[in-house]
């Protein structure tokens, strides 16, 4: 039965694939939203794996690297991000450059950005279980395609305001496998993304951080609502900790902690899963490890909310 339902992940001839899946949707993740290189830390370094769905064969299992610096002079960041995700029969993997120039008018930010790479895909067709047999358009063994890839996105910040939108994959790019005459071939959707957070702060320790996110690829979209409640400037060295609970809708319940410190932030997420999978699922499971250095002077750093 396990088999069978990851059999329905696994992408066919033609049709279109979500990006992966991920909990800790912030507003420094520049995979998604490039724009958000430009945040209140000048070098940033974002290693972030999710083990999706696990107790079953063919689960997504995905590993992202973010890496940016912010060039005051150029009012500019520059940053690459790296992908690898198993899904099935099939891995993909990415690379792309990322630019974001930081339109800065008064407190106010307006931040486009772009990002443009190559999208990797090998895909095991000893592994498929094609309901036609002997199907001319399907590859039987292992084959890999590569394709261009291109995105845009535009930020608005304001103190502890953050809003963001992006188009990832503008050209919906095709992936072709061949093996010995036969020719596999699906095509990446346009997806679009969404994201909208407060952070507020709670007397002289506490603060309260909302976070709504949606991506859609236009056939299906699925919308993350998350609430952060934590600490911040305990001292010199440690920042604090923070809690956060959500829903994503259709699909799972949402959990994670925070610990932040000077240089760097650890924050682990537990999804329970709602949806049908529940019965073959023990949920899925997500870290990730920020490495942060040289923060904005005042002006940038301010994009966080006043005392």
């Amino acid at each position: 039965m396990k088999k069978l339902i990851s059999l329905l992940f696994i992408p066919m001839v033609g049709y279109s694939q979500q990006d992966p899946q991920f909990t800790f949707n912030n507003d420094f993740n520049s995979y998604s939203i490039p724009s958000f290189m430009v945040n209140d830390y000048k070098l940033n370094v974002t290693a972030q794996h999710r083990q999706q769905w696990v107790g079953f064969d063919g689960r997504p299992i995905t590993t992202v690297i973010n890496a940016s610096y912010y060039v005051d002079k150029a009012r500019s960041a520059f940053g690459v991000s790296l992908l690898s995700d198993k899904l099935g029969a099939q891995y993909s993997g990415g690379a792309t450059i990322n630019y974001a120039f930081d339109g800065k008018i008064g407190e106010h930010h307006i931040v486009p950005g772009i990002q443009m790479g190559l999208l990797y895909n090998t895909l095991d067709g000893s592994k498929l279980n094609p309901i036609q047999g002997n199907d001319p358009n399907l590859i039987t063994s292992k084959g890999s395609g590569m394709a261009f890839d291109l995105g845009l996105s535009l930020a608005y910040m304001f103190k502890g305001i953050v809003v963001g939108f992006s188009t990832r994959h503008l050209t919906s790019p095709t992936i072709k496998f061949e093996e010995q005459g036969l020719n596999s071939e699906y095509t990446v959707a346009r997806h679009y993304y969404g994201y909208a957070s407060y952070e507020a702060k709670l007397g002289r320790i506490w603060r309260i951080k909302p976070i709504a996110f949606v991506k859609s690829d236009a056939a299906s979209t699925q919308f993350d609502q998350f609430l952060w409640l934590g600490t911040r400037s305990l001292n010199e060295y440690f920042d604090g900790v923070s809690l956060g609970v959500g829903y994503r809708i259709d699909d799972a319940a949402m959990v994670g902690i925070e610990f932040k410190l000077k240089w760097f932030t650890l924050g682990y997420s537990y999804d329970i899963t709602t949806s049908g999978i529940r019965a073959y699922s023990s949920g899925s499971h997500e870290w990730y490890l920020r490495l942060h250095l040289f923060k904005q002077p005042e002006g940038l750093a301010a994009l966080k909310a006043e005392d």
